[in-house]
């Protein structure tokens, strides 16, 4: 791993926009040498075929897997993990030892143009909860070098 400051052996990336947050992600995890993990697809895999877990076994069971995987997930050294919003509201205490939390703030404008309607929605909320759960909140204007550049620059300054 390359220095990054005083950080865990794994980083945690959130952003509003599962698309955008998960190629920056998958993007720092290549610079820094980590492995690249997104939750959403460990649950995928962990539980194959989500939609017939739910309408067999229930919800409350299809959460108790997707639990679990999470929890394994929490566990990965060397690497970047990438949750989506809803994975990590629901989960976060799962994820309190992993250090930085990083959000990738986008602009409600961006999003808008991401045609992303729930998080537009619910903007201020969602952005209040990522920013009062994160270790470190940086303003990207979207999946592209200079975004990487200034997520880079932050992580030296911790």
């Amino acid at each position: 791993m390359k220095k990054v400051g005083k950080v865990g052996t794994s980083l945690l990336v959130l952003c509003l926009n599962e698309k955008i947050g998960k190629k920056l992600a998958n993007s720092l995890a290549d610079v820094l040498g980590l492995h690249f993990a997104s939750g959403r697809e460990i649950v995928a895999y962990e539980l194959f075929d989500e939609n017939d877990i739910i309408q067999k076994c229930g919800i409350a069971y299809f959460k108790k897997r997707e639990k679990s995987a999470l929890k394994g997930l929490a566990l990965y050294e060397d690497s970047v993990i990438f949750l989506t919003y809803d994975l990590f509201v629901n989960n976060k205490s799962i994820f309190k030892k992993i250090y930085p939390k990083i959000y990738l703030k986008l602009s409600k404008e961006k999003l808008e143009k991401q045609k992303d309607t729930i998080n537009v929605l619910a903007f201020e909320e969602r952005d209040k909860l990522l920013l009062e759960n994160s270790d470190l909140s940086i303003s990207v204007s979207g999946d592209n070098k200079n975004s990487l550049t200034k997520i880079l620059k932050e992580l030296n300054n911790l």
